[in-house]
């Protein structure tokens, strides 16, 4: 069983980007956010299965821990980042394949698919700090 986050830690990571999920930017309470382990645990992998896929399994240093809301972390789950940016892009395909709802709302102009790049909130506070 993996250890758990200690308290002290939690709130480190809650500040790390001002109360927000380091992926969507949303303001995250505390009592709410899920720490996300950014190269993922892989728990219950062999190393002989991390080996066979070429995976590296993460850490729990804090460098490898951000702050996120519910929705992203379990959208993200055992991804790396530029793969789950990847699995944003499918999910758009998906979603207007299998929901009528969707469908119909962007028929009607009140949703709008955009290929605009996704830059995570982390990655936009990252440049401002380096601008």
């Amino acid at each position: 069983m993996a250890k758990a986050i200690s308290k002290k830690r939690r709130e480190i990571i809650h500040k790390m980007y001002g109360g927000r999920c380091a992926y969507c930017g949303c303001v995250v309470k505390y009592e709410k956010m899920h720490v996300d382990h950014v190269i993922p645990l892989y728990r219950g992998w062999s190393q002989l299965e991390l080996d066979h896929y070429e995976i590296i399994k993460g850490t729990n240093k804090i460098e490898n821990l951000n702050p996120s809301c519910p929705s992203c972390n379990i959208s993200k789950g055992t991804f790396t980042i530029d793969k789950w940016r990847v699995e944003l892009f499918k999910k758009v395909n998906r979603v207007r394949r299998d929901s009528t709802n969707f469908r119909i709302l962007e028929s009607f102009g009140i949703v709008k698919i955009t290929n605009k790049q996704i830059v995570f909130h982390f990655e936009k506070v990252t440049i401002k700090k380096q601008v």
